[in-house]
């Protein structure tokens, strides 16, 4: 899930899903993400954890160091 969405909302199907992941397709940030605390650091990680090359994806120490940024920034926010 993306901000409450499920990824490739956009397509009829779930074949179609599977199709577009296998082809390299990603899903595109959605236009609430920065809103809702889904900046753009954030997504450039989810981007790296997508890259085709696994060596080239981050660690888990970079994944949580980002996630923990986030966090600082989602607690620091008024509601």
């Amino acid at each position: 899930m993306l901000c409450g969405h499920h990824p490739y909302l956009e397509l009829e199907s779930d074949i179609l899903a599977v199709h577009a992941t296998t082809e390299g397709v990603r899903p595109k940030k959605p236009e609430e993400a920065r809103r809702l605390g889904f900046n753009d650091e954030l997504w450039r990680m989810v981007e790296l954890c997508w890259l085709e090359d696994r060596n080239a994806r981050p660690g888990v120490e970079d994944i949580l160091s980002s996630l923990n940024d986030a966090a600082a920034f989602w607690y620091m926010r008024e509601f």
